[in-house]
């Protein structure tokens, strides 16, 4: 049934165009609640004097929702229309949006002339019922206070754990201390589960948020039109990227015995902005071909997670750099966490060695040299190639150099 508004004021002068009229609804009732059926009204009206045009919907106890304010019209001969989905603005903080409760409301159109014209006001009755009104909620909402995205296997990730009773459509942005919105997650859809995000500090192009206090908003929106939110702020701490790179390397010496050592002698330089955290075995640590780094000394040096950095040594491809150190020159008890793990301070450059007993029954051996982030890859890779012939009589012949 289509409703029509009571006019509180008409034509200031006959003869004059209408500012408002023709002011009707779609509909006397509403049911928004996503079912298709009269999810939604229209609210019809014209406008035939240049005007700014103001919409309410006034609830029994008084509280006023303002659909428009002080919009600017033009005359026209078709009617204006402004679809109503039974969403309005919140009551509450973190209630951006929301389905009103069954129950009978006035809506009010207001049409103010430009040139400072009476008001022409239209009235009317419209009923919600059926309504999916309960906003849907961020519950048992944890996030990582303070951390430092800085690539040294400490506290570099922030946590953002919560759980929603209903789907819901779910962004998370983050504004620094100018008011710059830094985007995290847009527009997912999450079911009814607890959920899980990590921010390691980046924006969307990949560069990283500079030290300081940034404000979360975490906002979900179910299918109705219910919006609810979730502010607070997280830390970041000393954030950088971990970077290194071989500046000498060495492998020796190219014609052993089976049962004999190669030596591998590294100097590699901290080139990033941050320190480089390093695990180990020590410098120096000799391992047989038989060993990998994760197994050896009961697993006390097996991958610890990602951010670790240490130099790596493999051979013949395949094999994962099974031998590895810590880039300290420095003897364990002499570590930032003496016998743990140490630091490499940026611009400081120290010198590795390694040592490798050959027990591989292979006439020739190819090794090289990288240096291995835990967890993130190797970003410096096949570095010294070298031809290690092994218990071969006529080296020269079976062996060749190139």
């Amino acid at each position: 049934m289509m409703g029509v508004a009571v006019f509180a004021l008409v034509l200031a002068a006959c003869g004059q165009q209408e500012t408002l009229s023709d002011v009707r609804t779609s509909s006397d009732v509403i049911s928004p609640n996503s079912d298709g059926v009269d999810d939604s009204l229209t609210i019809n009206y014209t406008i035939g004097t240049p005007a700014t045009i103001s919409v309410f919907i006034d609830d029994q106890a008084g509280q006023r929702y303002t659909l428009r304010d002080k919009q600017p019209r033009t005359p026209s001969g078709e009617p204006y229309s402004l679809v109503f989905d039974g969403t309005v603005q919140g009551t509450d903080p973190n209630i951006l949006q929301q389905v009103l409760p069954d129950g009978s409301y006035t809506y009010t159109v207001e049409a103010t002339p430009v040139d400072g014209g009476l008001t022409s006001t239209a009235t009317g009755e419209i009923v919600v019922q059926d309504a999916a009104d309960q906003p849907p909620s961020i519950e048992d909402l944890s996030v990582t206070e303070q951390f430092s995205p800085n690539e040294d296997a400490d506290e570099d990730v922030a946590y953002f754990t919560y759980r929603l009773p209903v789907t819901a459509t779910v962004t998370i942005n983050f504004t620094d201390q100018s008011n710059t919105q830094i985007p995290f997650i847009s527009e997912l859809a999450e079911g009814p589960f607890a959920q899980s995000h990590i921010w390691d500090g980046s924006r969307p192009d990949g560069s990283l948020v500079s030290t300081g206090t940034y404000t979360y908003t975490i906002t979900a929106r179910d299918q109705i039109g219910n919006i609810v939110q979730r502010q607070g702020q997280i830390e970041v701490v000393s954030p950088g990227r971990s970077s290194a790179q071989v500046t000498f390397a060495q492998i020796a010496p190219v014609r052993v015995a089976l049962g004999s050592e190669i030596t591998m002698t590294v100097r590699v330089k901290n080139t990033g902005d941050v320190p480089i955290k390093t695990q180990g075995p020590p410098s120096g640590h000799l391992y047989s071909t038989d060993d990998i780094f994760s197994s050896i000394e009961d697993h006390k040096w097996d991958d610890k997670g990602g951010g670790f950095w240490r130099v790596a040594l493999d051979w013949g491809g395949g094999h994962g750099y099974p031998f590895r150190w810590a880039m300290s020159p420095r003897p364990m008890e002499q570590w930032a966490k003496p016998g743990e793990w140490d630091y490499l301070q940026p611009g400081e450059e120290v010198e590795i060695t390694g040592r490798v007993r050959i027990e591989q029954r292979e006439d020739r051996m190819q090794f090289y040299i990288g240096l291995a982030h835990e967890g993130v890859g190797y970003p410096v890779n096949n570095v010294a190639r070298t031809l290690v012939c092994v218990g071969i009589p006529n080296v020269e012949d079976r062996c060749p150099r190139n």
